[in-house]
């Protein structure tokens, strides 16, 4: 037995060390490695992240300026007043003041005024027409144009029996002339107050807006 303690207690010979230091130092080696893959990888998972968010601004920087481009550099026309005009005579007519609020000149431009009484789009006089070629529209310079009444409606509409729309419409570009733009206002004449309300609009025009 004695034999058998002594066998046990030997000390380690020069070869099983070094194994022993070789296997320490492969372990550390490979626990380096891990932890270096594993930093590449959230290092690469960074990268990525990066590159979504940067393509992410890069398009919303896109977005902000094409829409203030799109705000700031094109014409916009709109209605400044519409009031009742030579109401004695045979053709009392309803003018409107429309404008081009913009400083870009609005080109192609087409103006469309129609009267609606009772839902009835009034036929305009023989040699009026109820829309214009107005073409070129420079910034700030009032442009007008006119719907017709017969004196019986204007009467009518004067007394608040009959019920008077505006409708206005215009088409037009800006200088690129790549995109046709809309103006639809529809005013309603409230008799009691002698002027002209909106009552809705829109910057889509189609085929069905009157």
């Amino acid at each position: 037995m004695a034999d058998d303690d002594s066998h046990k207690h030997q000390p380690e010979s020069a070869a099983e060390l070094r194994d022993k230091e070789i296997v320490k130092r492969e372990r550390f080696q490979l626990a380096k490695l891990v932890q270096a893959i594993k930093l590449a990888d959230f290092m690469a998972i960074l990268m990525v992240l990066a590159t979504i968010f940067s393509a992410f601004a890069t398009w919303r920087t896109a977005e902000v300026t094409s829409l203030v481009f799109a705000v700031a550099y094109r014409p916009v026309l709109g209605v400044e007043k519409v009031a009742f005009d030579a109401v004695d005579s045979s053709r009392p007519t309803i003018r409107v003041d429309f404008r081009n609020f913009s400083q870009i000149a609005a080109l192609d431009a087409i103006v469309d005024v129609r009267a609606v009484v009772e839902g009835k789009v009034v036929k305009p006089p023989d040699g009026e027409m109820s829309a214009i070629d107005a073409g070129i529209l420079s910034p700030t310079v009032p442009h007008f144009f006119s719907a017709y009444l017969t004196p019986d409606l204007y009467q009518a509409v004067a007394a608040g029996k009959s019920n008077l729309q505006v409708h206005v419409k215009m088409l037009y570009r800006g200088p690129a002339h790549v995109t046709q733009y809309c103006y639809f206002e529809r005013l309603v004449y409230d008799f009691r107050a002698r002027v002209f309300n909106s009552a809705g609009g829109s910057d889509r025009c189609g085929t069905d807006v009157f």
